[in-house]
Formats: C-alpha cells, sequence, structure tokens
C-alpha cells in the first residue's frame, strides 16, 4: 500500500502582521500605476481588518484602496497592457497572473482576479465610476485576531 503524502494542502505560514502589511506598502502602489496606465486620479484606502476564519486562520485584509475613476471595459489593448504590467507584481509576491480582464460570476466588476496559495486573493476592478484594489486574506500570527 502506498501512502499518498501530499495529497492535502498544508495549512497556510503565517506572517507577523507587519511583515503582511509591508509587502502589502510594497505591491499597492505598482498595482494602481498599472491599473490607471497614465490616467490622473487619486486614491484613497479604507480601515485594515483582520478576522479568523472558518478554519480558525487569522487573516488581515489591508482595506480597499480604490480611485474614482472609470475604466472602459472596451479597449482591449489598455486591459492587456493593464495585465502584463500587473502580472509581475503579482508573481513576486505569490499570486498567480491573471488572464483577461472579465466580469466575475455576473457581477459588475470588470478586471482581474488572482488568488495565492495561502488563500489570500487580489481583485482588481473598475465598477460603477470607482476602481478599486482590493488585497484579502493574507495569513497572519494569531495573535494579531485577539
Amino acid at each position: 500500500m502506498i501512502a499518498l503524502a501530499g495529497c492535502t494542502p498544508a495549512a497556510p505560514e503565517p506572517v507577523p502582521v507587519d511583515e503582511a502589511r509591508a509587502q502589502y506598502e510594497e505591491m499597492l502602489p505598482s498595482l494602481q500605476v498599472s491599473m490607471l496606465q497614465g490616467a490622473e486620479a487619486g486614491w484613497e484606502g479604507d480601515s485594515e481588518r483582520v478576522r479568523l476564519d472558518e478554519d480558525g486562520i487569522c487573516r488581515w485584509s489591508p482595506g480597499d484602496s480604490s480611485a474614482e475613476i472609470t475604466l472602459p471595459e472596451d479597449d482591449p489593448a489598455a486591459w492587456d497592457a493593464r495585465r502584463e504590467a500587473i502580472n509581475p507584481v503579482l508573481v513576486e509576491h505569490g499570486f498567480d497572473e491573471v488572464g483577461d480582464a472579465m466580469r466575475r460570476n455576473g457581477a459588475p466588476a470588470y478586471g482581474f482576479f488572482s488568488d495565492r496559495e495561502d488563500g489570500a486573493g487580489v481583485h482588481i476592478y473598475t465598477a460603477a465610476g470607482t476602481t478599486v484594489v482590493r488585497v484579502f486574506g493574507i495569513p497572519v500570527e494569531e495573535t494579531a485576531c485577539r
């Protein structure tokens, strides 16, 4: 009988929340610039959050970064340029590359969606006159959830 080691995904390796914050602060400006492709807009941020998920993993989310600007969906060349600029940033931080921009599950948001093996995610999209960079679910040390 052969034991099937490695078939169950390993639990995410949590990091101190300060380390997660530093990684996010390094990644965010590049994602913002990539989405705007030269357009001018000011970015605002929500407050960060921590939560204990259903598996008992403490997860940190820095809050959405948003700009009051609509990016037209009917400009494939611009979305291709955004993808090409975003992918190296995502890969550098352990996220999967994104493919073509799309509408996710019938939602009004149009853009890019990526995940990471540890359950963290990035949504970068435009909807209803706002462009948003959302990073969420980064596993952090349990002390952040206390």
